[in-house]
């Protein structure tokens, strides 16, 4: 039986995976405008979220699938600096929800920056179940 803290980074990103297809409009305002597609970007990474996060429960796995969650972060980090130097605001217009470069202010441009940093617990947290599957 995973540890649970192992259960709890599985729900995590598992939960989080599912997200990204229950609100893709979320998620794909996320994407950098850079980023050539927004769709593929969001399906993409809430896959390997899902795979990855249910990857944590079975021991033979849990391993590789706690080092591809430390990539998966690392690899969507550029989009999280990306909405805190242009100052990307995430709002509902029409009911989706649409990304407005320039535009966050107060609490929502603390808010951007504030996820920087909380990409490193989760990276860290990770990559301690996979030094503890290594045993």
């Amino acid at each position: 039986m995973p540890r649970p803290t192992t259960l709890l980074a599985s729900a995590f990103f598992t939960g989080a995976g599912v997200m990204h297809f229950a609100r893709p409009d979320f998620f794909e305002s996320i994407v950098p405008d850079w980023f050539p597609d927004k769709r593929l970007a969001n399906r993409a990474s809430g896959a390997a979220e899902i795979a990855l996060g249910l990857g944590l429960l079975p021991a033979p796995i849990r391993r590789w699938s706690a080092f591809g969650l430390v990539a998966l972060t690392a690899a969507v980090f550029p989009a999280n600096v990306d909405m805190a130097i242009h100052d990307v605001e995430v709002k509902p217009v029409d009911g989706t929800m649409t990304r407005s470069v320039g535009t966050a202010a107060g609490s929502g441009r603390i808010v951007n920056w504030l996820r920087l940093p909380m990409q490193v617990p989760l990276a860290i947290g990770v990559w301690r179940i996979a030094q503890r599957s290594a045993r």
